[in-house]
């Protein structure tokens, strides 16, 4: 069920809403400053005002870092259930890092409205971590309608708004490389958030019916692994996979190729043993993830037990 201050809420972060010949009353948000200006005119918000807005920083010797959002709610990141059918790799504890300029991602999006994010923390493995705002510049204020907090991978980074039904959600993505320049080295990721009372926040994906925890909605767009077979030859795997949406589901889209070789003969090429396409429906509801569709990646790797998934050997999680 919907409540009045939910929907207004939603209302303001798509500002999708019918318009009225009346004035609108004043939105508080969750945090809000004054946009800046000069001799009268409004400024386009730069990187500093981003961090004004969005973290209560503090002074770490030279550097300047934020362990907590404007709210005065804390940066930190909360691992999946140890129940979850697929157990990723954990990125580990996310350490703050000083602030940049580049530290700062803006999206700019219809009527005014802004997604910005800021990678305040780091995780081990190199992935980014810090808020997410929903932001509205209105009547010389920029006020957040909906705050969170977000992993991604710090590179060429794409943040979008999806209206699924009556839900919202958004998606991130974002790569990182292992030799700059050079695409082959890049590893690309796309992560959902789900919009819920004011809040982005991070949703397991469940199946539908039992609510069993399957994953976090954390999608590599590229992944390869190699096992060797008894005989003495080589399995090479190769997933690609997309995310997108509907007007009913988040969808994500999965190919892979599983090929044979023979290590004593590397000028024979190899040999195609299967190629697999599946679709995965992600319903959202009430700010929850649900599917029917098993994770495709795990099915593919024989293990034991509980389904453990190593992002270093991988190249990131399963879905």
């Amino acid at each position: 069920m919907i409540t009045r201050s939910s929907a207004l809420a939603l209302c303001f972060v798509l500002s999708a809403c019918a318009s009225s010949p009346k004035p609108a009353p004043t939105v508080q948000g969750i945090c809000q400053i004054p946009q800046p200006e000069r001799a009268g005119a409004l400024l386009p918000m730069r990187p500093e005002d981003w961090m004004r807005l969005l973290l209560i920083t503090e002074q770490n010797g030279p550097a300047r870092i934020a362990q907590l959002m404007c709210s005065e709610e804390p940066i930190e990141h909360k691992p999946l259930p140890s129940a979850c059918e697929v157990q990723t790799t954990d990125p580990g504890v996310p350490e703050p890092v000083p602030l940049t300029e580049a530290s700062v991602v803006e999206r700019i999006l219809p009527e005014k409205r802004r997604l910005v994010w800021i990678m305040t923390h780091r995780f081990p493995n190199g992935d980014g971590f810090g808020p997410v705002a929903a932001v509205t510049l209105a009547d010389g204020k920029a006020v957040i309608g909906s705050l969170g907090l977000l992993r991604l991978r710090p590179e060429r980074v794409d943040l979008n708004l999806w209206e699924i039904g009556r839900e919202t959600v958004l998606m991130g993505a974002g790569e990182s490389c292992t030799l700059p320049g050079n695409a082959s080295t890049c590893r690309r990721a796309a992560t959902l958030l789900v919009f819920d009372r004011g809040r982005f926040r991070t949703a397991p994906i469940q199946r539908t019916g039992t609510r069993e925890c399957i994953d976090a909605p954390w999608v590599e767009l590229k992944r390869e692994a190699d096992l060797s077979l008894e005989n003495g030859w080589n399995r090479h795997m190769r997933i690609m996979a997309s995310v997108d949406h509907d007007q009913r589901y988040v969808v994500i889209t999965e190919q892979v190729d599983v090929a044979d070789t023979d290590p004593s003969h590397p000028d024979v090429p190899a040999r195609d043993v299967r190629r697999i396409d599946t679709e995965r429906f992600i319903h959202v509801e009430q700010g929850q993830l649900f599917t029917r569709q098993a994770p495709l990646w795990p099915r593919i790797i024989p293990t034991q037990g509980l389904l453990q998934l190593d992002d270093a050997r991988e190249a990131g999680s399963a879905r």
